[in-house]
């Protein structure tokens, strides 16, 4: 019997993302295949569905919705800060990503805009709210053991 994408698998694939001009935003195909524990919400909700139930070798293609994705856009995720949340010695322009860890999870925040003190930033992914097209290749599955399970669990969350 083969094999199977499915939940407490860990799956290694090459992916690529594109928008929805067809422009490249992310790929595995030029470094190392992403391994992920599947089922747990290590994917993007869309690809990790597609994927359920197919064997090494296999491939998908899809275009995927923004809740598919990266989620649609909040307007919560728009705040405003101090610049004092910020280092002093930190040079701050409109356009930086910092990658952060909150309640949350983790995430990326952009500088929208800055006015004085007050800095304008941004929660949302930057590909949130759009619509992805998504190729994934399945090139190993292995059933992964409960002591595997729990440090994917301890490590992402």
């Amino acid at each position: 019997m083969s094999v199977r994408v499915e939940k407490d698998n860990i799956i290694t694939i090459h992916y690529t993302i594109k928008d929805e001009n067809t422009e490249i935003v992310d790929s595995s195909l030029d470094e190392e295949p992403l391994e992920y524990l599947h089922g747990h919400d290590f994917m993007l909700p869309g690809l990790e569905k597609a994927l359920e139930g197919l064997q090494k070798g296999a491939s998908v293609a899809l275009w995927l919705s923004p809740e598919e994705g990266f989620g649609d856009r909040r307007e919560d995720y728009i705040m405003e800060l101090d610049r004092s949340d910020f280092e002093q010695d930190m040079e701050l322009e409109a356009g930086m990503e910092f990658e952060v860890e909150d309640e949350d999870g983790e995430g990326i925040i952009t500088v929208i805009k800055i006015d004085g003190e007050r800095i304008v930033v941004d929660r949302n992914h930057p590909l949130s709210g759009k619509r992805l097209y998504a190729e994934a290749e399945v090139l190993d599955i292995k059933k992964a053991e409960d002591w595997e399970i729990q440090g994917w669990k301890h490590h992402s969350h």
